[in-house]
């Protein structure tokens, strides 16, 4: 199998620690921050490896902190992500870019748009958990594993390690749910190329073993988010599985009555893995992030 096919890696020093970043596609496209899922790393991207170069984007992944090449972070907020986006697009040389996030990144894509509103010309949540802190029951219709995930998250870190540490190392973690997962799911997770990319995917987001899973989850269900909805001005689309089993599609309703003018497109009989869909959300954000360049009359970003 072929290797990850990203431009480069460097690393990226913040306020409070590095970050790993990657950058995928085309680099002369316009600037796309990918907020990854929960757990994950920056080698997963939108539509695969190959969907930031077919959708003739310049897509910058990174690691959240406690994930692949990024050290731990203790105490980091979801509303860390509006910094981190801004320090990539930054290193990029990017005045203005568009923001996704999948899953548990999703709320992290939020955050940098509602954070960012004057450099953020585009927000893309692909089934993106819901907004835990802001009001919504994201407990509501999960399958149990992961309402047992969250009450630990709200217990405390003791308690959230005790019960991930419960479940097994790396992908033998995730089995539980993997068993419940709709047949649009396990057609996408049976494909070789699939396959082997969630297999490096595995083994990156384990190297500091779960203390990025237990961070995220902190992030998400315990600590404040420290942002406003109505601070998210900019064209927004919300992409979910009808029948998603990890996250439902009331979470993006959810979402949709927070920022009432997003585009909430369901796909029918679609799961948690939306790679066909992907590349198209990508093209969707590379439109409206041209259309805001040549507003603000910036030519390439």
């Amino acid at each position: 199998m072929t290797a990850a096919p990203w431009n480069e890696q460097f690393v990226l020093h913040t306020a409070a620690g590095s970050i790993r970043v990657r950058e995928w596609g085309d680099p002369d496209g316009p600037l796309v921050v990918f907020h990854h899922g929960t757990p994950s790393s920056s080698i997963a991207v939108p539509g695969g490896w190959g969907g930031p170069s077919a959708a003739g984007v310049r897509l910058c992944s990174y690691d959240r902190p406690g994930y692949g090449g990024s050290p731990s972070l203790p105490g980091r907020t979801v509303a860390d992500a509006a910094e981190w986006s801004a320090r990539i697009a930054d290193a990029c040389g990017a005045d203005l870019f568009a923001v996704m996030g999948t899953s548990g990144g999703g709320p992290h894509a939020v955050a940098a748009a509602a954070l960012l509103p004057e450099r953020v010309t585009a927000l893309c949540v692909d089934v993106g958990l819901g907004p835990a802190r802001l009001g919504f029951d994201a407990a509501s219709r999960m399958v149990d594993e992961t309402v047992a995930e969250i009450d630990a998250a709200r217990r405390g870190e003791n308690a959230l390690r005790e019960h991930l540490g419960s479940l097994g190392p790396g992908t033998d973690a995730l089995n539980d749910w993997m068993a419940r997962l709709p047949e649009s799911d396990r057609e996408v997770l049976g494909r070789a190329d699939v396959q082997h990319e969630e297999a490096v995917e595995a083994t990156e987001w384990a190297v500091h073993g779960i203390d990025g899973w237990v961070e995220d989850d902190l992030a998400l269900f315990s600590r404040e988010w420290a942002f406003d909805t109505d601070d998210v001005r900019m064209p927004t689309r919300l992409i979910y599985g009808g029948a998603d089993v990890l996250v439902p599609a009331s979470h993006g309703e959810a979402w949709l009555e927070l920022i009432p003018h997003a585009e909430m497109h369901l796909v029918p009989g679609g799961g948690h893995w939306l790679r066909d869909h992907e590349v198209e959300a990508l093209r969707w954000c590379r439109g409206k992030a041209r259309a805001a360049a040549r507003s603000s009359g910036h030519v390439r970003h």
